[in-house]
């Protein structure tokens, strides 16, 4: 076993089943009860670290990164490495963490839509350049400024007089509206219309991700405040 069973114990269960992870992967171990009976057996794992690795290995099957091998179909127990599960041993788990993040449900549908497919098969730039793109599209069309584009469209749109600024606030928060939508697209859509965007930590192209989904919850309350 890649650590001893007091450090099994030890460890909550997301940090131990990325551990196993990787030591099913360089082990090709392809069987849960297997697995776990050997580590009774050749380690000397005690009843309550059989049971801490029990639960990772189930971890590690409800969130995709093991599955169930069809080609042992007489085997329940029998597992293999998902390509999600090889992505992150190969990445780090940062990219399992980030990818959290992003589950189905969490964004807004129109960034999840646009955005999320990009983003799991490791696509991070396109990824926040979509998302952030749907922004632009979606600004355009509650404003009806048709002709405007860029950090021009998000100015006028929530100008001091733009179809999308709320009369009912104070000038502060719709100068903080404006800025909020401005910066956003000059830091995230403007530099990948203009040169290829590296993302050295993939937590920071998830999080840019869901800036754009904040950004766009927001769209859905101006969409709702005009049409009442």
């Amino acid at each position: 076993m890649p650590l001893s069973q007091e450090h099994a114990i030890e460890l909550p269960v997301d940090q131990l089943g990325l551990i196993i992870l990787r030591h099913l992967h360089e082990s090709n171990a392809s069987n849960e009860l297997n697995y776990v009976l050997e580590a009774q057996e050749y380690s000397g794992w005690g009843a309550e670290a059989s049971q801490s690795l029990a639960e990772a290995l189930g971890w590690l099957r409800a969130r995709g990164l093991t599955a169930h091998d069809p080609a042992q179909s007489s085997s329940p127990t029998a597992i293999f490495v998902t390509r999600t599960g090889k992505r992150v041993i190969e990445e780090g788990p940062e990219v399992f963490y980030a990818t959290e993040r992003l589950q189905r449900g969490t964004l807004h549908p129109l960034i999840e839509r646009e955005a999320r497919p990009q983003f799991l098969i490791g696509k991070y730039e396109l990824a926040v350049f979509a998302a952030m793109k749907a922004i632009e599209i979606r600004v355009r069309q509650l404003s009806g400024l048709h002709t405007e584009s860029g950090a021009s469209l998000m100015n006028k749109a929530f100008g001091e007089t733009g179809p999308l600024t709320d009369p009912s606030l104070d000038k502060s928060e719709q100068d903080g509206t404006r800025f909020l939508f401005v910066g956003s697209y000059a830091v995230f859509r403007n530099p990948a219309g203009h040169r290829e965007v590296n993302y050295d930590h993939v937590a920071e192209a998830a999080e840019a991700i869901q800036t754009a989904s904040l950004l766009m919850r927001i769209l859905d309350r101006i969409e709702q405040r005009k049409e009442a």
